[in-house]
């Protein structure tokens, strides 16, 4: 039977694996949707095909991740108004986060077609794989009001402490994605197509899927199409606490366009291999991903409670927890890496594979520092403070990339030296987040204060 968590209450250690549980296996399988198309080009159509997609991860990501980024912003308020049981605040924020999200999505959908060539001439494309990057970009893009719509919806159900039905969702549309890839590919002569339209939808329907579920929720929570509206003050609390997350969000995708840039110089098996490594590393980032998400939704809910042992512990469990897990996991996914680079690019796919496996060193082995930056930015914003993620993230994700991009990689133009930018930004990252929730945490411990909302 499906259950819906209540962060305030009840065996805290239990309650953080019935929330994380489902929500990491629904990324992990949202995130394989990108991993089947590859699989499926790779074993289908060879590693250029692959190399298509991957030149344009980096800018898909730019375009949307900022719009993503504002469901943090309601995230943070919805939880506090959970925590006090504020139903008209609950149904407000519901209905405006909606509203926003497909509305945005619809902008990013008719910008990203005119600006796509753009982006994919700045990053230095290779030529041989620039007309399929550009139809699945622009494929891709079109989808984007299912997609904010999906992650908008989800973030609303994982608050609300119900993880296990996006699980089903996602699950429905993963089946759908696989099916669609296969039979598309063998009936389109144009493979990179095949691949976009049966993503496309599987969006749609993990979407349709949200929404339904919303409008079947129980209480004030319960989304009414024809009753629905958008409420300005809502959504300046959205943005309030979202811009501050969704800045954070583009600061990756920012600082990694001189990095694309790079990685494109060295060919079509670099581009196909750091792409397959990409994938592998944000199926298994599910696991800081949803430990960093219940940071968000456990401490949250808590802080509105009032409950200051409540919040300690759930930052310590979910600390602990994701540090020992993602580390743990990096480690065995490094000593496999050849076996899983292969099933996704192709046994025969030697210097794309070796590329992959730098790339899975440098990243991956790593993990465990995503672990743990992921729950102090979480805690921060709980704590109402996204706007330090935001100064940690421009400081040393992009600021820090920006100079290495600049400074070290033409003093060593090797593929080694561009994946090293990412584990010492992750690095000096986590010492900077570490600073900034010291302060923040020792104030909530002794005096029992946070940002009002």
């Amino acid at each position: 039977m499906l259950k819906k968590v209540d962060a305030t209450k009840g065996p805290l250690l239990k309650l953080i694996f019935i929330y994380t549980i489902p929500l990491i296996l629904s990324t992990i399988l949202q995130n394989l949707f990108e991993v089947a198309d590859k699989a499926v080009l790779g074993n289908m159509a060879g590693s250029v095909a692959v190399a298509a997609i991957g030149a344009t991860g980096t800018v898909t990501s730019l375009i949307i991740s900022g719009a993503v980024g504002l469901s943090t912003g309601t995230s943070i308020i919805l939880a506090r108004y959970i925590g006090q049981k504020n139903d008209e605040k609950i149904r407000t924020t519901i209905d405006t986060s909606l509203i926003a999200g497909v509305s945005l999505g619809l902008i990013v959908a008719v910008a990203g077609f005119f600006v796509a060539p753009l982006f994919l001439t700045a990053t230095k494309c290779p030529a041989e794989c620039y007309d399929g990057a550009l139809i699945y970009m622009r494929i891709y893009l079109a989808a984007a009001p299912a997609s904010l719509l999906y992650n908008y919806g989800s973030a609303i159900l994982r608050t609300l402490g119900d993880t296990q039905r996006p699980l089903v969702y996602i699950s429905i549309a993963g089946v759908v994605n696989v099916v669609l890839n296969v039979i598309l590919c063998l009936i389109l002569p144009e493979k990179v197509a095949a691949v976009a339209i049966a993503t496309v939808a599987s969006k749609i329907i993990s979407a349709a899927l949200v929404l339904w579920r919303l409008c079947r929720f129980d209480g004030s929570a319960r989304v009414s199409l024809s009753r629905m509206r958008f409420d300005p003050a809502a959504f300046g609390q959205v943005l309030r606490f979202g811009i501050p997350a969704s800045i954070s969000q583009l600061v990756i995708p920012l600082s990694s366009l001189q990095i694309t840039t790079a990685v494109n110089s060295f060919g079509v098996d670099a581009v196909a291999g750091s792409s397959a490594a990409s994938s592998i590393h944000m199926m298994l980032a599910a696991f800081p991903g949803g430990f960093g998400a219940a940071a968000t939704t456990f401490m949250g809910q808590n802080i509105g409670a009032k409950d200051t042992k409540r919040v300690r512990k759930s930052f310590r469990y979910l600390f602990l927890l994701s540090v020992s897990i993602s580390g743990a996991l990096g480690a065995l996914t490094c000593l496999g890496g050849e076996f899983w680079l292969g099933i996704i690019l192709g046994r025969s796919s030697e210097a794309a594979i070796a590329y992959g496996m730098i790339r899975l060193f440098h990243v991956v082995l790593f993990l465990f520092v995503s672990g743990a930056n992921g729950i102090f930015s979480h805690a921060l914003q709980a704590f109402g403070y996204p706007l330090f993620t935001s100064i940690t993230n421009i400081a040393f994700t992009l600021g820090f990339r920006v100079l290495w991009m600049q400074f070290v990689y033409p003093q060593s133009p090797k593929f080694d030296t561009v994946m090293l930018c990412f584990t010492v930004s992750w690095i000096l990252n986590m010492l900077l987040y570490a600073v900034f929730f010291a302060v923040i945490y020792r104030r909530y411990v002794k005096k029992g204060i946070c940002k009002k909302i």
